[in-house]
């Protein structure tokens, strides 16, 4: 298909079908770019305002949810326009600066989607360690077994002793990952490795129950106990923390 729209007898495609591809890439490239910044903001200022993100949570429940098709026709589009430049390339057809500049603006928007939301907390730490969720973010990146970002949090003035809205310290949450190198660094920081969350469980607890023996005899070998709630302590948690979860929905929403 595409040798064809650029074949040499093909004079109506510098010209008309050029200007329609590329039409087609701008328009993709401001809707990708519509998107990608609300999402880029949910990962910013929304996630220091509110804490961690569903991310596209509140876009999906509401009009905006179409920019979610955005990305995927931006994604063909350059399929399609990456072979006729192919194509061009190879039989020396020249194409037009807005269709250069229309690939590199769908290389940009989609390279910012790509983005890891952890590379903007690295990268903003100062302001992140500030924000009233700093306790529930640094925790969340424990669990998900990045070192690097909870370190900072830690450097940023955030305590290892701050807890989410579930009780729950960045050695528990560690701990219920499974992220052996993340519960080393706490501990050598000094962090309490029987420090119980709302459900009255401990990290070795949350290890055990979520099978992950390795961090379990590291727990072990420093002296942390079992310890899991009594029933009465987690239905209570477990009302507790439901009714937040409720409220944090209602609110995103």
């Amino acid at each position: 298909m595409a040798e064809n729209l650029v074949s040499p007898n093909n004079s109506v495609w510098t010209k008309q079908s050029s200007g329609v591809l590329t039409s087609v890439g701008v328009v993709a490239i401001m809707f990708t770019g519509v998107f990608a910044g609300r999402i880029l903001w949910e990962e910013t200022f929304l996630t220091m305002r509110d804490g961690p993100q569903m991310l596209g949570f509140s876009l999906a429940h509401g009009p905006g949810a179409i920019l979610f098709l955005a990305p995927a026709v931006l994604v063909l589009w350059m399929l399609i326009a990456l072979a006729v430049l192919t194509v061009c390339l190879l039989r020396k057809r020249a194409l037009s600066k807005w269709y250069w500049s229309a690939l590199v603006g769908a290389v940009l928007v989609l390279g910012t989607l790509s983005i890891p939301p952890a590379f903007w907390q690295w990268w903003m730490i100062g302001s992140f360690a500030k924000s009233p969720h700093a306790a529930d973010l640094m925790i969340a990146d424990a669990a998900d077994g990045d070192v690097l970002t909870v370190r900072r949090y830690l450097q940023n003035g955030v305590p290892l002793s701050a807890t989410n809205y579930e009780g729950s310290t960045a050695a528990f949450a560690a701990a219920a990952g499974g992220s052996l190198p993340m519960i080393e660094m706490l501990a050598s920081r000094g962090a309490d490795l029987n420090a119980t969350n709302l459900y009255g469980d401990s990290p070795l607890e949350a290890a055990s129950e979520n099978n992950h023996p390795s961090v379990v005899a590291f727990l072990k070998s420093h002296g942390a106990l079992k310890i899991r709630g009594t029933p009465e302590q987690r239905d209570a948690a477990s009302q507790s923390i439901v009714r937040k979860e409720i409220e944090r929905e209602e609110h995103l929403r």
